[in-house]
């Protein structure tokens, strides 16, 4: 609940604490710290937030996405494009395609678009809203 209240909050003196919490093992904690550290929208957590992209967990790794997609910061444009197209996971691979999407700019756009005819719904869903832009 505290790390939930901290994402509300939104205030960034809190983001290097929670980075401490990511890769601990705990799957319901780093999502929950994955949403907050989203939410709060600083600049400084896109690289540890990508970093979990590499989780082993499908959970943290769209969790990971899904936090991307907050954050907005296009340097993460290419590893969720990477996940988009190699994910194993559908949940992952529908995140990645909504991250793109929240991320809005043309090129983010242009890495959904071309799943319009993907196997997954979720993927297909994104990539219509982005071919629709």
């Amino acid at each position: 609940q505290p790390v939930r209240v901290l994402g509300r909050i939104g205030d960034e003196r809190a983001c290097e604490m929670l980075h401490g919490f990511l890769g601990g093992g705990d799957v319901a904690l780093e999502k929950t710290t994955l949403w907050a550290l989203g939410c709060i929208g600083s600049e400084e957590s896109t690289e540890p937030v990508a970093q979990r992209l590499a989780a082993d967990n499908p959970e943290v790794r769209s969790a990971a996405a899904r936090a991307l997609g907050l954050l907005g910061d296009t340097r993460a444009i290419d590893p969720l494009a990477e996940h988009l197209a190699d994910d194993d996971d559908e949940r992952v691979r529908g995140s990645a395609a909504w991250a793109l999407n929240q991320i809005g700019t043309q090129r983010a756009l242009d890495a959904v678009a071309d799943y319009a005819d993907d196997h997954s719904y979720l993927v297909q869903a994104e990539a219509e809203k982005a071919a629709s832009v």
